[in-house]
């Protein structure tokens, strides 16, 4: 189950933080959108999570194997959680899972989860997360809305990526140096993961990389991973 929770993990988080960083000039990163329209273009990845969750894929076709992920999936997750399961509906267990999540990310960032819902918790851990993240990388917060500080932050990242891989930037479309980065990072990762890139795509790379060396890749910090985002992320396969 570890190499399984961390190949989702690592999959849907890091690359959509990476490809997300494309949309750094909008003011906010869609992962979860992304990674939804990404993996159901992408029959084949549909079908090794449903393998590596134990799911016979044999003559089913993509709406069947997503709903089975799904329940497979969540069931597993809450069963590690120490959710009870019997008599709950997917849907039940999803909410169940969401709830310890939020609340747990945000006792993380300290705030206050007293008669607060989880769409108020999500706003607050959003806003704490992004504060930190503006205040590790020099960005005064003070007098910014939300969105203006989050463009700010997710632009000095790009730069930063940049800067690390020697890219270009000057002149340039912030959006360009995104896809850049994130080219340059899935090659830099293949490249110390001894895996082989002749013919393949850059989605093939990293799928390939993800899937046989995620944990690994994990580790060695080859991908900007944000553990406290495993909350369902539309990414998933069977995650609607």
């Amino acid at each position: 189950m570890k190499r399984l929770a961390t190949y989702f993990l690592a999959a849907v988080v890091a690359l959509g933080v990476i490809v997300g960083m494309g949309s750094a000039v909008s003011a906010e990163m869609h992962d979860a959108e992304w990674g939804e329209r990404q993996f159901k273009s992408d029959p084949e990845m549909t079908k090794k999570y449903a393998e590596m969750l134990g799911i016979d894929t044999e003559g089913k076709d993509m709406e069947t194997l997503n709903k089975e992920i799904r329940d497979v999936y969540i069931k597993k997750h809450a069963e590690g959680l120490g959710i009870s399961t019997e008599g709950k509906s997917t849907d039940q267990l999803e909410k169940e899972i969401e709830k310890v999540w939020v609340t747990r990310i945000a006792q993380q960032y300290g705030i206050s989860t007293q008669e607060k819902d989880i769409k108020t918790l999500k706003k607050e851990i959003k806003g704490a997360k992004v504060k930190k993240e503006a205040s590790e990388l020099g960005i005064s917060s003070e007098g910014k809305s939300l969105k203006e500080l989050t463009y700010e932050v997710r632009k000095a990242q790009i730069l930063k990526y940049a800067k690390e891989y020697g890219i270009q930037t000057e002149g340039r479309d912030l959006r360009e140096v995104a896809m850049d980065v994130r080219k340059a990072m899935i090659h830099n990762a293949a490249e110390k993961l001894g895996v082989n890139t002749d013919g393949k795509t850059d989605q093939e790379i990293f799928h390939e990389i993800m899937i046989n060396h995620g944990e690994k890749a994990r580790e060695m910090k080859l991908f900007p991973f944000r553990e406290e985002i495993i909350l369902f992320p539309k990414g998933h396969p069977g995650m609607q």
